[in-house]
């Protein structure tokens, strides 16, 4: 039992190291995805992009775009001064 418990402490480590992300931008258009992950690579802020959109039908999900909770600040401040 004690052996799980170290086990159980180590892991629970290595998750807390992780960095966290958040979503700031989310759409049904896969070019503006696309678009402001240029736009927040080329300010060195790290992107991730999930598709959930069905690849039968095209017609229901979204396309996810996050980045480390450390830059959504900035990252938010780029997206929205795109629209303006």
């Amino acid at each position: 039992m004690m052996k799980l418990l170290q086990k159980w402490k180590k892991l629970q480590k290595k998750v807390k190291k992780k960095p966290k992300w958040v979503t700031v931008f989310q759409t049904t258009d896969e070019y503006m995805v696309h678009i402001y992950k240029l736009k927040l690579e080329d300010n060195n802020i790290p992107v991730s992009i999930f598709n959930q959109i069905d690849s039968s039908y095209n017609a229901f999900g979204y396309i996810y775009l996050s980045v480390p909770l450390k830059d959504e600040k900035n990252a938010l401040e780029l997206i929205n001064n795109e629209n303006e």
